[in-house]
């Protein structure tokens, strides 16, 4: 499971009004994501290093994980020449399910869970909001959920303080036996997020 954080690194030209669509993840998409490289302390949100890449896009391309990619039109990314179709950017990627579930955490209350991640050269630009937003409009159209959860390592406090504006709320703190890091459980009502929309 990755998140979205925020710190600027990163070269793209943007309009003024960028528009988001969540996609399922095609091979190519996946491809690109394998490659993404952030800075300490968000290294830890890296792709692992496979000897088989093949496998790993595969495992991302699992149906059953509903991995998305979020791209965007009028965004031009100038880090890579390797990109999925050059009209639709790939922005980030979240998921749907259980792969946004942590070892250790509690997940007995009914709720889909989300993961997310954005693109390294796109973070720290303003587009959290927008692209947090896309992933949640898309889960209301897809997916009959009462509420929606994310599980944030606690010291990603931007992504925190964002997901807060948004109408989350934390409901639990663990630390995951493997790796000794601390993380927060956040919820949010789809009736709340759909009142602050209108707003």
């Amino acid at each position: 499971m990755v998140e979205l954080y925020f710190t600027r690194v990163g070269n793209f030209s943007m309009n003024a009004s960028p528009s988001f669509h969540v996609l399922p993840l095609a091979a190519g998409y996946a491809r690109d994501l394998l490659d993404w490289r952030y800075q300490p302390p968000y290294d830890f949100y890296d792709p692992p290093e496979v000897n088989d890449p093949e496998h790993y896009i595969q495992q991302l391309l699992n149906p059953e994980l509903r991995f998305h990619a979020i791209v965007g039109a009028g965004i031009a990314d100038h880090s890579t020449a390797n990109t999925a179709d050059r009209n639709k950017t790939m922005i980030g990627f979240c998921s749907y399910g259980i792969d946004g579930q942590v070892l250790g955490g509690d997940y007995s209350l009914s709720a889909l869970d989300i993961g997310l991640g954005m693109k390294p050269c796109f973070t720290g630009q303003g587009l959290g909001g927008p692209f947090l937003q896309a992933i949640l409009h898309h889960a209301r159209l897809n997916y009959a959920a009462v509420r929606f959860r994310l599980t944030v390592a606690d010291f990603n406090r931007r992504a925190l303080n964002l997901y807060h504006q948004l109408g989350f709320y934390a409901v639990d703190g663990f630390s995951d036996p493997e790796q000794q890091i601390a993380y927060t459980i956040l919820l949010a009502d789809t009736e709340s997020l759909e009142a602050m929309t209108c707003q």
